[in-house]
């Protein structure tokens, strides 16, 4: 199996070259191409099953190289990449037979995954054109052709309701307009540890025949599996408690925990519809709760609130040396939400985002190297994705604290964030210092820094900078001969008027007064 790369942009290419692991994928040969022209030439040249090609290039795109190439080569199966999301580019694409189309930028497992289903539907078409030259043989290996059948239509973009309609009638299965059903996409919780295919199709089958429901089933990967319950009478069976039942029997017969994704009732023309909102259902249980999942009770998951955490009082204990306390926290944290039912998609993917964050701030202070941590140590591609699953991103919080704890010294310590405060107003009593100049110059948040300063002193900050300037000015004044106005300036108010106001209301004497006192004491 041969595969071309099409992009005008070299670094473009050589990230697909480098991104995608092929041998796994059982790619034998890669080859790339800079233009329209040069595809031509390998596609005239070698033996090429997969065109991977971006859409815009000078002189010749790559919806138009496709539009020239697919008649000579009817078997080639075209994806493309593009940075363009607009309608009218995904229209053409589709309308041209291509395979796929994605909209950039996607990760690299979004790509390998489109070249593997890519592979699927090439080795589909190429066993189907055996099976129809051997009637005998189709008969012979009705479950594996059926399933292949329903594994094309769902995962393929490119394949019709229509097509499965004919693939079906020749197994002598018949979906007609009346039919209904529902779709149930069940999910292995721990993808090492599941029963086998026939099993668990065995445990479903057996479940639904007291209802009358005929079961399609289909694996979809080493996870993922599809049946489709269907029926020309009256679909009145109670799915939900069904599926309750076939994860409890999966975990007590094969010690397996299983997740069930079931669709609303519709015809079965709606078959690809209804399979892309349970993968979309699926897609927010980043926690995998084992249980049966319908739509109203995924709306209920999603409109659940991030409790934001406090990431600053992580920050300050990580950079002091904490990061074992931030670790237990941020496990009980993650516990703690999980058994309220409120970790999905959105709220992972907040949470990965402020993590980020907290870990660059702390960085810098610290005075680490954070991007070695993402780019030599840590996979990009994982460290991207980490929001994709529960146990993704705790990996991700693990490592990141481990990182942090192994480059911590003496030496790179942050100090006590108040002292730090306190150092920056001494040094800079001469200016108009505000609590946002303060924060920033620290890497603090403004508003947590207030809580914080009036929380150990005591005192509100900007009551402390006020104070601060007094108690320098009442000592200007007793023990120099410098001009009020100058004592003014020197404490950081430009405005003289403004510093008499202030210090009167401090002290109860205006500066002058204040100083002509203090003379006569």
């Amino acid at each position: 199996m041969n595969v071309l790369v099409v992009d005008d942009q070299y670094d473009v290419v050589q990230g697909v070259l480098t991104g995608v692991d092929w041998r796994k994928l059982g790619i034998t040969h890669v080859y790339q191409a800079y233009s329209a022209d040069e595809a031509r030439r390998l596609l005239h040249e070698k033996e090429i099953q997969v065109l991977l090609c971006d859409i815009e290039m000078p002189r010749e795109n790559g919806l138009e190289l496709f539009k020239r190439v697919k008649e000579d080569y009817p078997d080639l199966q075209c994806i493309f990449l593009s940075a363009h999301s607009e309608f009218e580019y995904a229209k053409e694409a589709i309308q041209l037979g291509s395979f796929d189309y994605i909209v950039q930028p996607a990760s690299y497992e979004d790509v390998q995954a489109s070249i593997e289903r890519a592979i699927l539907q090439i080795e589909a078409n190429s066993e189907r054109r055996e099976l129809y030259e051997y009637g005998a043989y189709w008969r012979e290996n009705e479950p594996f052709l059926l399933e292949n059948y329903l594994r094309s239509f769902l995962l393929n973009s490119g394949h019709s309701y229509q097509q499965l309609q004919r693939d079906l009638n020749n197994l002598n299965i018949r979906l007609t307009t009346q039919t209904s059903f529902r779709s149930v996409l069940i999910q292995y919780a721990k993808p090492g540890e599941q029963a086998g295919k026939d099993e668990l199709k065995r445990e479903v089958v057996q479940l639904m025949e007291p209802y009358n429901l005929k079961v399609l089933f289909a694996q979809l990967d080493d996870a993922n599996y599809m049946a489709i319950l269907y029926t020309e009478g009256s679909f009145d069976a109670p799915v939900e408690s069904l599926l309750k039942q076939l994860i409890v029997n999966v975990q007590k017969k094969h010690s397996c925990s299983i997740i069930c994704y079931f669709s609303d009732i519709g015809l079965a023309d709606m078959l690809k519809q209804h399979y892309q909102t349970l993968c979309q259902m699926r897609q927010h249980n980043v926690a995998l709760y084992s249980k049966v999942f319908t739509r109203q009770d995924m709306n209920y998951l999603k409109e659940g609130s991030y409790g934001v955490p406090d990431m600053q009082e992580w920050a300050m204990l990580i950079a002091n040396g904490g990061s074992r306390k931030v670790r237990g926290e941020i496990h009980n944290y993650m516990e703690q939400q999980k058994g309220k039912g409120m970790i999905h998609a959105e709220f992972l993917a907040r949470f990965h985002q402020d993590f980020i964050q907290l870990f660059f701030a702390v960085a810098k202070q610290m005075k680490l190297d954070a991007s070695e941590v993402f780019f030599n140590r840590y996979p990009y591609s994982e460290y991207i994705q980490a929001y994709a699953s529960l146990n993704k991103m705790l990996d991700l919080i693990n490592f990141v604290l481990d990182y942090v704890e192994g480059h911590t010294t003496d030496a790179n310590l942050i100090p006590d964030p108040i002292e730090r405060v306190i150092a920056y107003i001494d040094k800079n009593i001469e200016k108009s210092c505000s609590r946002a100049e303060i924060a920033e110059a620290i890497y603090m948040n403004p508003e947590y820094l207030s809580r914080l300063f009036k929380k150990v002193k005591g005192i509100a900050l900007n009551d402390y900078i006020t104070m601060k300037k007094t108690e320098i000015a009442k000592s200007l004044l007793t023990n120099t001969n410098i001009p009020v106005n100058l004592i003014a300036s020197k404490v950081g108010y430009s405005n003289f008027s403004y510093f008499s106001q202030v210090f009167k209301k401090y002290c109860g004497l205006a500066p002058l007064e204040y100083r002509q006192r203090k003379e006569q004491e």
